[in-house]
């Protein structure tokens, strides 16, 4: 992984040195963190480009820009060509490396095929290539779009600037940083159209489409855009081979995958969810000797079973797992730390999924600084049915019928996103999805062709899906300069799965069957057939929300009234009285349905503020404090491991009413009775307490006050209020917000032994949103 950006005038205007180097100087240091080992200029004619680089392979030797037939070629390369050993054996024969870097075989590979050069080529890459003789550039993507690229013809059509973030390129005068308000909200609400990639997010701003190069005549003034590569068409025969063959064909493939993208000259290591996914990369990779694997540890992951499921199968390979506390009520997450995370992504759709991977990846870094390459399990839910679950809205076991009630539930969303994107009103959208109204005709409308099989419908649907996660998982890594790679995107296994003969599609693709079978031998069947989980949704989904929620209340709504100021100045749409009243009601939630929602809109206005004032990223914060641990007996079930009992509750810790809990100071005079008490309103339910013990302390419950000082401000039993405190906590009236001393391992340092992460029970709600998170 590294960076590379560049402008050329297409008007023909040579560069000059002394203010054209510190300008790409200064495009170069915008995306540092993607390549902080090594900076490299080029400066001919009208062209410039600048590499950051971010040594992986061929550490000495591997600097960049590449040149090649003596001078005629140059180029940029931010990436791994996989299988680069092949190629240069045949390459080898015709033309002389200079180096052993991966990337040395693109410029020859352009020399002897021209714009198939990409053809013999398994990667991921984003390049720019100059060719001085044909007086062009050349601005290309992987075939999955894995590895970013951005450009944007500004002043009147006589610059295009290119660059791997949008930082880069906001870092040129000449680039606007304008917000686009409609395609953001117009992308919320349609994340599950056909179109596969998300927009830019800025004006003027588009993205190389992946599988696609931007063709740029240097004399002609010209810019074209062609597509080197598609999914291969399925050939319509019934299946000629039993099911094992494409099992076996399936597994042997992803072996492949996986071994090629250990290539290394640097430490690697892998996101270990617990899923199917995760789990069958780090059995194949382990084969070649251990690694560090890391898990996220929150309530939602030590509920769902995914935390000791990754501890289990890091076990059974001998592989060291590193479990990072992101306990949601001990979070403090800072407005700074927040803005650097979205500048980070600069991406508005972001959750608390993108805050715990910006961390987690800023740990694994801390904990080995040789580390510059992870392993995903990214892909194989838009590949392999892993999503049915959510289509459907209904858990397995799964039925032949299920598949064809999936295709048919696809095809309804999709008429209604393509009569909507054909410009039919809203008025009959719902009969397109009813089937009043022919799905066909929205189709040909929209000039969109429909699609045969489910299995079709299913991975066009999800495709979108899976660019939002290539996009934040790229950032999250690079902004702690680590590289993510993806097995499961390898191009001959989507090929192959591609190729799956129509009639064993419910036998195989169902809840990700071919990958469950190939599993066998290599993860015990417990874990090979482990249901998919949602990182942080599930029953303790609230947490998260109230975290995120939180952050948004933060300062008296720092990030709120960010958002309304940018809305403001960028011509947004944010009304300052009724955003700050909806913030407010959302509040009152106690599942946290909508925040979401309101998250969104926020960070489309803090990132319309910080692109129009250009912040910098230095000046923002990046730490967050998390914590490594484990648990004293992973044998028992979640919900079954104790809560914190009175001894754990010490006077040290803080608790707050947990989120949409409200408690009123009740005068009991004025209703016939004596004396005070206090009434708990939480999801509906309205209690009355009468303990005037636990009522005065109820009632100085603020989230800053510790236990200890509560006690004695209101000279109150303490025994009494533990006691209360922790069936508060069961109950969810009340979450703890600084843990006191429960047992933690600072960041950096080894499990301690007997550590045990609090399980505290909330409400549970379902949050409407549109992106699955992994």
């Amino acid at each position: 992984m590294c960076g590379i950006a560049g402008y050329i005038n297409l008007d023909g205007r040579p560069l000059i040195r002394e203010t054209d180097a510190p300008l790409l100087t200064a495009m170069g240091a915008a995306i540092h963190h993607r390549g902080p080992d090594d900076t490299r200029l080029l400066l001919w004619e009208n062209v410039g480009f600048v590499f950051k680089r971010l040594s992986i392979v061929d550490i000495a030797g591997g600097a960049q820009p590449l040149d090649a037939a003596e001078g005629r070629i140059s180029a940029m390369i931010n990436g791994e060509i996989y299988n680069h050993r092949d190629i240069r054996a045949d390459l080898a024969h015709r033309h002389a490396f200079r180096t052993r870097s991966d990337c040395e075989v693109v410029p020859y590979l352009y020399l002897e095929r021209g714009l198939d050069l990409f053809a013999p080529v398994n990667g991921m890459y984003a390049v720019a290539l100059l060719d001085r003789q044909e007086r062009r550039v050349l601005l290309a993507r992987d075939r999955m779009g894995i590895k970013p690229l951005f450009y944007c013809i500004a002043d009147g059509g006589r610059v295009l600037v290119f660059a791997s973030e949008l930082k880069g390129l906001f870092a040129h005068p000449l680039v606007p940083r304008v917000f686009d308000w409609h395609a953001a909200l117009a992308d919320a609400s349609a994340s599950r159209a056909d179109s596969c990639e998300y927009p830019s997010g800025f004006k003027g701003i588009e993205r190389v489409p992946a599988a696609g190069i931007v063709d740029i005549g240097l004399d002609r003034r010209s810019v074209g855009v062609r597509r080197y590569w598609m999914l291969p068409a399925r050939d319509a025969s019934p299946a000629c081979h039993p099911i094992s063959h494409y099992v076996d064909g399936y597994r042997a493939l992803l072996e492949s995958s996986v071994k090629l993208r250990l290539m290394s000259d640097v430490g690697y290591g892998l996101f270990l969810s617990g899923g199917i996914d995760s789990s069958m990369v780090a059995a194949i990779a382990a084969r070649a000797g251990p690694f560090p694997t890391f898990s996220i540890l929150s309530p939602s992951t030590a509920g769902s079973g995914d935390a000791h499921s990754a501890h289990e199968v890091a076990s059974a390979l001998a592989l060291p797992n590193h479990q990072v506390l992101f306990d949601e009520s001990s979070i403090a997450v800072s407005p700074d730390h927040w803005r650097r995370v979205l500048w980070a992504c600069e991406l508005h759709t972001l959750t608390a999924e993108q805050l715990f991977k910006f961390n987690l990846h800023a740990f694994a870094r801390r904990r080995y600084p040789g580390l510059k390459v992870m392993l995903l399990g990214q892909g194989s839910d838009e590949f392999n049915g892993g999503y049915i679950a959510w289509v459907l809205n209904r858990e397995g076991p799964w039925h032949a019928g299920d598949w064809s009630a999936m295709g048919e539930r696809l095809g309804r969303e999709r008429g209604e996103a393509a009569a909507a994107n054909a410009g039919i009103g809203a008025t009959w959208l719902d009969l397109f999805g009813g089937g009043v109204l022919t799905d066909d005709f929205a189709m040909d409308t929209a000039r969109r062709p429909g699609n045969d099989s489910v299995w079709d419908r299913y991975t066009a649907h999800f495709r979108r899906n899976l660019d939002y996660h290539l996009w934040h998982e790229d950032r999250t890594s690079a902004s702690h300069a680590i590289e993510n790679r993806v097995p499961f995107l390898d191009h001959r296994l989507l090929e192959f799965t591609a190729q799956v003969p129509e009639d064993l599609h419910t036998e195989l693709f169902v809840d990700k069957r071919i990958l469950r079978r190939a599993a066998r031998g290599l993860l015990s069947s417990q874990h090979a057939e482990r249901p998919k989980g949602y990182l942080f949704y599930g029953k303790e989904q609230a947490r998260a929300f109230r975290m995120m929620y939180d952050l948004l209340q933060r300062n008296d709504g720092e990030l709120v009234e960010q958002a309304i100021a940018g809305s403001a100045r960028t011509g947004g749409p944010l009304d300052a009285a009724h955003f700050r009243a909806h913030a407010a009601d959302v509040g009152r939630d106690p599942a946290g349905a909508g925040v979401t929602r309101l998250l969104w809109l926020v960070n489309m206005g803090v990132l319309a503020d910080m692109a129009d004032r250009g912040v910098s990223a230095a000046a923002l914060s990046d730490e967050l404090p998390v914590s490594e641990v484990s648990y004293m007996d992973w044998s028992r079930p979640a919900d079954a491991r104790p809560m914190p009992g009175a001894a754990e509750i010490d006077g040290d810790i803080v608790v707050r009413l947990a989120m949409g809990v409200e408690v009123f100071d009740v005068d009991r005079s004025q209703e016939g009775g004596s004396g005070r008490s206090v009434r708990v309103v939480s999801g509906g339910r309205t209690d009355v307490i009468d303990s005037p013990m636990w009522s005065q302390f109820l009632l100085q419950v603020d989230g800053v006050k510790t236990l200890r000082q509560i006690i004695r401000a209101g000279h109150l039993n303490a025994s009494g209020v533990r006691k209360h405190v922790r069936r508060a906590l069961t109950e969810g009236v009340l979450e703890i917000c600084a843990p006191g001393n429960l047992a933690a391992v600072a960041i950096g340092a080894m499990p301690a032994t007997g550590a045990r992460a609090p399980s505290l029970s909330t409400p549970v709600g379902d949050e409407d949103t549109l992106l699955l998170p992994r």
